[in-house]
């Protein structure tokens, strides 16, 4: 882990020496940047250009590390905005600001740029070699502010979004379409503009931005037509980087030589950052499974609905409980499918709520039979028991603790290096999320309640384990197939993972506890931290309608 880290703090030291975080107001909402200090000097010249980078729609400031790291390389200081609605800051995509009759969006780069003015580093910039550079949504937020601020001398936009008619795209600005990047750029307010577009783009339509941006302004647009990895309208392309490199070199310095060649190595950083995650992850497996030493933790649980079984499980009914296994989970996907092709990302809650509901009923059912077949007994000593039992003391601390591990550790890594720190933009956004309890409330039944039990053939307790964490990896990769519709939205593919790292988290805790209560409140605990991001996320891009 040692190792790891300090090639992770070498590699990152060729890019940029340190960054901040740069907290500031825009059109009554705040909003944060990170700035990133180059390594590199400038021999032929002794202040610094600047650009700032805004990420596409759903994303956030810190997921696309290639403009930070490739530009701060070459000597630029690089500040990477969350602007309106994203990331860890507030408002939405449709705020207007009163005081200037303004969209948000439109001036949120000439707001970060004042902020940035009063910073001490500012005195190292380059005034005249200012620039912008936006991907999809973030070409848009970009195409706005260039043409109604004159400082910025040079723009970049990927894939932008440059011309629609709301209400679309989440956004539904009345009264206000002359700030549109289609009715708003032209060739004298978009001087140094290049536009960077698959000809192929699978979410916008090249002839309705790439080539409509180009007869309103007269401006560069690079045509790229090689498949490309995640499709075209991502724009992971060594040469796109590149193209963005030359161009802005090219206004600022007159020259795309003077600054050296240019070598691509954003990949390492993504290949020793994933690395270290790993790590940490391990680690946390290691400090969970080892903690259940102190607390003295007694595996056996009580079960209201358990009936009396047979020590000895024949073939066939071992053969019958796999079927079981797979039935349940084939009906836990398509469940969540049906509803999420049906009504959007709000379908996945639709079908958790049902697939509890469902469980819930059918186990009240079997009690009942239970009953009336006087294989159960109601008495309520044993109630009284299972509730103490679920709510022991320190079965309850020790699942605190665990959950306590993983938040500390990713908020250390990710406030410290600055990637995916996923983090609510408002109190309001932790509370709204608790909604959504049903989601990992129908995970754990799945695992621990129709799962687990029906691994009763499996004699250890660490083969049981083993086997549902792989079963995990299946059934999550599944689900997110089924999510690719959703891959504009980078923060809910990471909650997935998140999902499917606390359903393996949780796996280890109930291997030595055997409390649902244990993993629901480890559940609770990180998983909320998580879901009021993307709860921020919707409702701040304004796409609820959309989506919902």
């Amino acid at each position: 882990m040692a190792f790891t880290l300090i090639a992770l703090g070498v590699n990152k030291s060729q890019a940029y020496s340190r960054y901040e975080r740069v907290q500031f107001s825009s059109a009554g909402s705040t909003l944060y940047a990170n700035l990133y200090f180059p390594s590199k000097s400038l021999s032929f010249q002794e202040k610094k250009p600047l650009i700032i980078y805004c990420h596409g729609l759903a994303s956030k400031r810190d997921f696309d590390l290639r403009i930070p790291i490739e530009f701060a390389k070459r000597g630029f200081y690089v500040a990477a905005l969350d602007y309106h609605g994203h990331g860890e800051s507030g408002g939405t995509i449709n705020d207007i600001d009163g005081a200037t009759n303004t969209p948000a969006l439109a001036q949120d780069c000439t707001k970060l740029l004042e902020k940035l003015k009063t910073l001490p580093f500012f005195s190292n910039v380059n005034s005249s070699q200012i620039g912008l550079i936006g991907h999809s949504l973030g070409g848009f937020v970009v195409l706005m502010n260039q043409a109604l601020n004159p400082e910025f001398k040079a723009t970049v936009a990927w894939a932008p979004l440059v011309n629609f008619t709301p209400p679309r795209y989440g956004l539904y600005w009345q009264g206000y379409e002359q700030f549109i990047p289609g009715n708003l750029i032209n060739a004298t307010n978009s001087e140094n503009l290049l536009i960077i577009m698959h000809v192929n783009d699978e979410a916008l339509d090249y002839s309705d931005h790439a080539l409509l941006a180009k007869e309103l302004t007269n401006c560069s647009v690079i045509n790229v037509t090689q498949p490309l990895l995640g499709g075209g309208h991502q724009l992971f392309s060594d040469q796109v980087i590149i193209d963005s490199i030359q161009y802005f070199e090219a206004q600022f310095f007159n020259s795309e030589t003077i600054n050296g060649p240019i070598t691509i190595t954003y990949f390492w950083n993504y290949v020793l950052i994933f690395l270290n995650l790993g790590l940490l992850i391990t680690i946390i497996f290691f400090l969970i499974a080892y903690s259940s030493k102190f607390f003295r933790l007694n595996s056996k649980s009580s079960n209201l609905f358990k009936k009396t079984e047979t020590s000895q499980i024949s073939k066939m009914r071992k053969y019958a409980q796999i079927i079981l296994i797979v039935f349940f989970s084939s009906l836990f996907i398509l469940n969540w499918q049906y509803f999420a092709s049906k009504f959007g990302l709000i379908g996945i809650f639709y079908a958790s709520l049902i697939f509890s509901i469902l469980y819930l009923i059918i186990k009240f059912l079997n009690f009942v039979i239970g009953l009336k077949q006087e294989q159960l007994k109601f008495r309520l000593k044993e109630i009284i028991k299972h509730i103490r039992n679920e709510v022991e003391i320190r079965v309850l601390i020790y699942a605190s603790l665990c959950a306590w591990y993983f938040i500390i550790i990713y908020l250390i890594f990710s406030f410290f290096y600055p990637f995916a720190f996923v983090w609510p933009s408002n109190i309001a956004s932790l509370f709204i999320s608790i909604m959504f309890f049903p989601i990992y409330y129908s995970i754990e039944i799945l695992f621990r309640k129709l799962i687990y039990p029906l691994l009763n053939f499996v004699k250890s307790e660490k083969n049981k384990a083993k086997l549902i964490i792989i079963y995990a990896f299946m059934i999550y990769g599944v689900l997110m197939f089924f999510a690719q519709n959703f891959a504009h939205l980078p923060s809910v593919l990471f909650t997935f993972l998140i999902l499917l790292i606390i359903t393996v988290y949780n796996t280890i805790i109930f291997q030595h506890t055997r409390r649902f209560s244990a993993v629901l409140i480890s559940s609770f605990d990180i998983i909320q931290l998580f879901f009021s991001a993307v709860i921020s996320n919707v409702i701040g891009i304004s796409i609820i309608g959309h989506l919902f």
